[in-house]
């Protein structure tokens, strides 16, 4: 019995406008929590305080994780992005919630990995500046 010849047809456009839209999502998020970490200054460093976080440190993962974001949304360097924001995001998480990790922060960890998780395996798309940088590489390559 001959095992039947399946091909699955990909549409890299579309492909390309859904790891945009992944890296859109996912980058406005990050942005968000940053944001309310900027926000909420106060409750944040306290937080940083009890828990004997350094305070400097602390300022410094949400100041990475906000240039992070923005480096995630115009797909420069989105591999290495996608895998280190899910790092920095757990260590905000510890510091803004103080140590006391609810069911609501896991989960929303949990889909923030799953968003950032097509980024980090197929890398940005064609819609990126990762995707600009390497035809200009190739073209400037093959003029010679």
């Amino acid at each position: 019995m001959q095992t039947p010849q399946v091909h699955c047809n990909i549409d890299e456009k579309i492909v390309s406008y859904t790891l945009f839209a992944t890296r859109l999502l996912a980058g406005s998020t990050l942005l968000y929590v940053c944001v309310g970490c900027l926000l909420y200054y106060r409750e944040f460093l306290s937080n940083a305080v009890v828990i004997g976080f350094p305070v400097p440190l602390a300022l410094g993962v949400v100041i990475v994780q906000l240039f992070w974001a923005f480096l995630l949304i115009l797909g420069w360097f989105t591999r290495w992005v996608a895998g280190l924001s899910v790092l920095c995001m757990g260590g905000l998480g510890v510091v803004f919630f103080a140590s006391n990790f609810n069911k609501v922060y896991v989960a929303l960890l949990i889909l923030l990995i799953a968003a950032l998780l097509p980024a980090f395996l197929l890398g940005p798309g064609r819609l990126s500046l990762d995707f600009i940088h390497a035809r200009r590489r190739v073209e400037k390559q093959f003029r010679g």
